[in-house]
């Protein structure tokens, strides 16, 4: 099922996608612009391997504007109190960066080449705007076929973890490259969100989920010509 609502600055639809009806909040326009983004993390943003901070993205990470993540939070705030079933939230903390995929497909650790959660708390969510072309690939959601897992929050975790651990231990089921093959003998794909300009997505952290990258080409670690995204992860608590 797809709601969908217009305002006069941008559009909202909402996807509940897979068995646990999940929603994937789409933002289309949603900053009305994004040169001066993307002009801001080609110029003035320091971009650092994500490994170097002990982050398994497969890339580079470089600090956003702080007037920006601001924006992103009182973007999502609403959204998130009026379509992932908790009602209103408070902010606790938020962090937000640029990235750009630069790992070839053949350089990835195991656990690169499979979907993954940002968080297993259910009050933490994340968002990713493009400020790429369409071309560089957006973001598919999954379901782990052994447990028929789509979230895995912290209940979940340790035999969610225990179960992919096994499973990845035999070759055949290693994947040999970006996950999202539509025949990954351990994850099925539920829904996909293509890429598009100054389009932006929400969604609870503990969603299976990854880039869907095809390739990776010699201008990837350029903001300009790269798969630019601006991200966020916001931790919330239920209002009082």
């Amino acid at each position: 099922m797809t709601i969908q609502q217009r305002t006069a600055d941008h559009s909202v639809s909402v996807q509940y996608i897979g068995n646990e009806r999940e929603p994937v909040v789409v933002v289309d326009r949603a900053f009305g612009s994004v040169d001066a983004l993307v002009d801001y993390a080609a110029t003035r943003s320091k971009f650092a391997g994500a490994a170097s901070v002990g982050i398994g993205y497969p890339g580079l990470l470089g600090p956003a504007p702080a007037d920006y993540i601001d924006r992103m939070v009182r973007l999502v705030l609403p959204l998130i109190a009026e379509h992932f079933g908790g009602g209103a939230v408070m902010p606790v903390r938020a962090r937000g960066n640029f990235s750009l995929v630069t790992t070839d497909p053949a350089a990835l650790t195991p656990y690169q080449r499979v979907p993954h959660v940002d968080a297993v708390d259910r009050l933490q969510f994340a968002t990713v705007h493009y400020l790429c072309s369409e071309r560089h690939g957006g973001t598919g959601f999954f379901r782990h076929r052994t447990t028929g897992f789509e979230t895995v929050d912290a209940a979940r975790a340790a035999g969610y973890q225990a179960t992919l651990d096994r499973e990845m231990a035999d070759p055949a089921n290693l994947p040999t490259g970006y996950p999202g093959a539509i025949d990954d003998p351990l994850f099925a794909r539920t829904h996909e969100v293509a890429a598009k300009p100054d389009r932006l997505i929400l969604y609870r952290a503990a969603l299976l989920h990854s880039g869907l990258i095809e390739t990776v080409d010699a201008a990837a670690a350029d903001p300009r010509r790269g798969r630019l995204t601006g991200n966020l992860f916001l931790t919330g608590r239920t209002a009082a």
